[in-house]
């Protein structure tokens, strides 16, 4: 039972291969506390108005959800800033890119291609 908390809180490690962004690569589940979070900066920003800082949220996230194939967390280093992403992808690009994760982090993608 001591383990217990440790077993309930420890990450997961699961890497999903897909393509996003033109490029093939692993996702991970965002947790419950990260999609939440998201959503709240999503909801302040749209108030705002703040497309730029909303544009970024989003680029941040997608960038967060990449992991190698053991499903560890790519290092910052190898990955291009948020902002660099927006310069270089379409909405509609970023927006399928953004779709594709949370998908993944809500269910599985297998189950909504079947649907």
């Amino acid at each position: 039972m001591n383990d217990l908390k440790k077993q309930l809180l420890s990450p997961e490690f699961d890497a999903f291969p897909v393509t996003i962004l033109g490029a093939k690569v692993f996702i991970r589940r965002l947790t419950s506390y990260e999609v939440e979070q998201y959503d709240q900066k999503q909801e302040q920003l749209r108030t705002e108005t703040n497309l730029s800082g909303m544009g970024l949220s989003t680029a941040s996230l997608i960038l967060s959800a990449l992991v190698d194939e053991k499903g560890m967390p790519i290092p910052a280093n190898i990955l291009p800033a948020p902002d660099e992403l927006l310069k270089a992808r379409s909405n509609a690009s970023l927006i399928e890119a953004l779709q594709t994760v949370q998908r993944h982090s809500w269910g599985t993608l297998e189950e909504a291609k079947k649907n």
